[in-house]
């Protein structure tokens, strides 16, 4: 189950490092969280497994993890139980719809970090300073994750007339088209190196050649077709976009941009269905406002040219809209409410202890911090 991340707003990595369980048990839940779902077990033929046992058959109160001669303070003969009722507290805390095949996995671990937290009581370790400090963190981090998940079941009350209201309100994100989309490469792609190859002394025939050489077989001379350069693609998109004005047909387009540019593969679909406004890249959602029949102006971006077609418009009805605007609604809420929380507590940091603020990392592509690989030259005046 995907869950939105409380470490997003409130962890760092000392809270990481010290999470309320452990990290036995929280490595199981991460290897769970981002596991595929689970397919059926199935029967293997001459196989003696077994299916998964039925937890009904285990009353409540029965021991699923029992530890002999493990207990605190110590006693012959003793043992330390957990019984079944604890255990799913455990696995409520630690991943409420982990498969139960993996408990067993949570239940090794549990009982090992049980075993080593009881010796180290048997030393004396639970007055030691270091226990204290950690002990403190450790009940906040396990309140500042209830507290992420009382605001996030908050966030999730959400009414039909909330979503109603949403709806109406961001109409025009809900906008569906028919769309057609042209890419014209920017740049021709490296042909491939044939029956002749390029030395520092000039150019000599390659392996075939060379044998017919040997042969007394002159080797034949392709004519080199004119080779296509940036300039040249530019103005290739120019004229298929006016072509494309005039109703030519993107997909016989695309090929002709394709084959332009020596690329081998096959060319992409040209069509769009259901395209949204939120579903474009930024740069090119101008043109969701075309009207149908219309063709955009060229986008240039990355490594080409974009070229659209708009087609027949429609509107995705409320109901198919609901479970996307519930899942926007609560984002926004969740996100909203621990934006509030997070600036209760900004901090003013003695600067004489810890030195001056460091400037802020430079924003990259997409608005995401980032450092650039090389020290950046203003632009000359020209």
């Amino acid at each position: 189950m995907l869950r939105w991340s409380p470490n997003f707003f409130l962890e760092d990595p000392l809270t990481v490092y010290l999470r309320h369980l452990s990290a036995v048990l929280v490595c199981c839940s991460m290897a769970f969280g981002q596991a595929a779902a689970p397919m059926p077990p199935q029967a293997q033929p001459g196989s003696a497994a077994a299916a998964a046992p039925s937890t009904a058959q285990v009353p409540l109160d029965s021991a699923v993890i029992t530890l002999k001669g493990v207990c605190y303070p110590a006693a012959v003969g003793c043992s330390t139980v957990v019984s079944r009722s604890d255990f799913e507290k455990i696995i409520q805390v630690v991943q409420p719809q982990m498969p139960f095949k993996m408990q067993r996995q949570v239940a090794t671990g549990y009982s090992q970090l049980l075993s080593m937290s009881i010796e180290a009581k048997k030393r004396g370790l639970e007055n030691s300073p270091r226990v204290q400090e950690r002990a403190k963190i450790a009940v906040m981090q396990a309140l500042q994750r209830e507290l992420v998940e009382t605001v996030q079941e908050a966030a999730g009350k959400i009414s039909d007339a909330d979503v109603e209201k949403y709806y109406n309100d961001h109409k025009s994100n809900y906008e569906q088209a028919e769309m057609q989309r042209l890419f014209v490469p920017n740049a021709p792609q490296p042909e491939e190196k044939g029956d002749r190859k390029v030395t520092a002394m000039g150019t000599k025939a390659g392996t075939k050649a060379g044998a017919a050489a040997k042969a007394g077989t002159a080797a034949k001379t392709t004519v080199a077709k004119p080779v296509a350069t940036e300039a040249t693609m530019k103005a290739l998109a120019t004229k298929l976009r006016a072509r494309a004005v005039t109703g030519a047909d993107f997909a016989k387009l695309q090929v002709e941009a394709f084959t332009a540019a020596s690329i081998k593969a096959a060319a992409p679909d040209t069509k769009m269905a259901k395209v949204t406004r939120a579903t474009l890249p930024p740069n090119h959602r101008a043109a969701f406002d075309l009207k149908t029949g219309d063709v955009s102006e060229i986008i240039p971006e990355g490594n080409g040219y974009y070229i659209y077609k708009m087609g027949a418009k429609s509107t995705q009805p409320l109901d198919d809209a609901k479970n996307e605007i519930r899942t926007a609604l609560k984002g926004e809420r969740m996100q909203q409410a621990m934006e509030a929380i997070s600036k209760m507590g900004a901090p003013e940091l003695n600067d004489a202890y810890f030195g001056p603020a460091e400037a802020a990392a430079p924003r990259g592509p997409g608005g995401m911090a980032g450092h650039p690989s090389s020290p950046q030259k203003a632009p000359e005046k020209e």
